[in-house]
């Protein structure tokens, strides 16, 4: 048995056109049953929760909590935690299909979160949304004094270096989620290629802890990016 390593998912069909890799198809089948699990969970509402709403209504106050104590402010912890809370379980998700068995080793087979095309599109999709939801917080005008200051030279050049910090941000986002993930799956294969069984647990249990906290400070930057980002400028 060979080890299959590649940066990007590989295809398996086209649908209408469109290329559909073995990454992708594991995404969209995590997120399917994501909303299927959550909808399940909260489709009786109710003002006295039963032991199935009050599980799913825990885990958002967690995170919830969690994410306020980033933001500083509730009004902006609102504001951005759709899209905090929906990728932080996401992200989770899809990292946690790693430890599954034979992911990896067969190329039909493989975590989204082992693809740079999926953890890029990740970190563009969550700082375009976030970007969004700032300008229309502060207005245009607003927002584009953090970039394009005509105050001095200085303040130009920092403005420009502002812009640019935007990009190796959503890069570096999409970098480290995939280096930590993609690092993880190479080394459960090797370990489960030699000694099987046994020896692997050790590194099953770090891949889980690994997998959790990745989808934390994923999740934890995009709130703290925001918190900046949807700011008045401040002279």
């Amino acid at each position: 048995m060979s080890i299959h390593v590649a940066l990007f998912g590989e295809p398996i069909f086209n649908f209408l056109g469109l290329e559909v890799t073995n990454t992708l198809l594991l995404s969209v089948i995590t997120a399917v049953l994501l909303i299927v699990l959550f909808a399940w969970g909260m489709k009786k509402r109710e003002m006295i929760p039963g032991k199935v709403q009050n599980f799913f209504e825990m885990i958002l106050e967690a995170i919830f909590s969690l994410f306020d104590s980033m933001t500083g402010s509730r009004q902006r912890t609102e504001e951005i935690f759709p899209l905090t809370a929906t990728l932080f379980l996401f992200i989770l998700f899809c990292n946690l299909i790693e430890i599954i068995p034979g992911l990896g080793v067969f190329s039909v087979l493989r975590s989204p979160s082992s693809d740079l095309h999926f953890t890029l599109a990740l970190a563009v999709f969550a700082m375009g949304y976030l970007h969004i939801k700032a300008m229309k917080k502060l207005g245009g005008r607003e927002y584009m004094k953090k970039y394009i200051k005509f105050d001095s030279p200085i303040m130009f050049f920092v403005g420009i270096l502002e812009g640019i910090g935007e990009f190796t941000r959503t890069f570096s986002l999409g970098v480290r989620l995939f280096g930590n993930l993609f690092a993880g799956e190479i080394l459960l294969m090797i370990i489960s290629m030699m000694v099987p069984l046994v020896l692997p647990l050790p590194f099953l249990g770090l891949e889980l802890f690994v997998a959790f906290i990745q989808a934390l400070v994923f999740s934890s930057l995009i709130a703290v990016f925001y918190a900046f980002t949807a700011t008045h400028e401040e002279h």
